[in-house]
């Protein structure tokens, strides 16, 4: 069943983008954006049938490149503070996100005041338990904290709900990132198509409860 709700949020996600005037080059991001909030459904659906229980942290978690080449842009982090984030990104794609997080905890434990660590923390946490939990917050908060006014905090976090399928809670903080980034940044682009994904994303989910149709 849930395979078959996913094929129909995939179909309805491809009608809508075309009828609302998406511009091809954000499909790929908006579609992301949609079907990783259609897969969290399915996962939620699972999580709550009889007779079918789930292991923790045994969940490979699949690691971008491209979104590992915008953190080390958006950051410009230490060779150490690179390396910490490649191992948990290693932790993670294995299955180990508890042991992800362990990792960068020690590290901060080392660095108690380093902003990058801290991000990278507080999106592994979301990730470990499906959803911006107070702890992830907790770690976002003391990043932003460390580094005001810097994009790479508030877009992780803005990335963080988006994974949780919160594109409403993201928008803001996506906003915030963009104008916190130099106008000559190179990732400057990146944040603005995400940006306007999101927007468009936010636009067809109006229109269709305008129209009556619920999820």
């Amino acid at each position: 069943m849930n395979l078959l709700i996913l094929i129909l949020i995939g179909i309805a996600a491809a009608a809508g983008l075309w009828a609302l005037g998406v511009s091809r080059r954000l499909w790929s991001i908006a579609g992301a954006a949609l079907m990783l909030g259609a897969a969290g459904f399915a996962l939620q659906s699972q999580a709550h049938q009889p007779g079918k229980p789930t292991a923790a942290d045994v969940t490979p978690i699949t690691v971008d490149p491209g979104m590992v080449a915008f953190r080390e842009a958006v950051f410009a982090p230490s060779r150490e503070d690179s390396l910490a984030l490649a191992t948990a990104d290693s932790r993670l794609q294995s299955g180990d996100a508890h042991a992800a997080a362990e990792g960068l905890r020690a590290e901060i434990a080392r660095r108690p005041n380093d902003a990058v660590l801290w991000s990278g923390l507080g999106y592994v946490l979301a990730l470990h338990d499906g959803a911006v939990s107070p702890a992830a917050k907790f770690a976002f908060r003391r990043a932003l904290t460390l580094a005001p006014g810097t994009p790479g905090p508030t877009f992780f976090l803005g990335m963080a709900y988006v994974d949780a399928g919160d594109f409403a809670a993201a928008r803001p903080l996506w906003a915030a990132a963009l104008a916190a980034t130099p106008q000559d940044a190179p990732y400057r682009s990146d944040i603005a198509d995400r940006l306007g994904a999101v927007d468009q994303f936010l636009k067809m989910s109006a229109a269709q409860r305008a129209a009556g149709i619920t999820p």
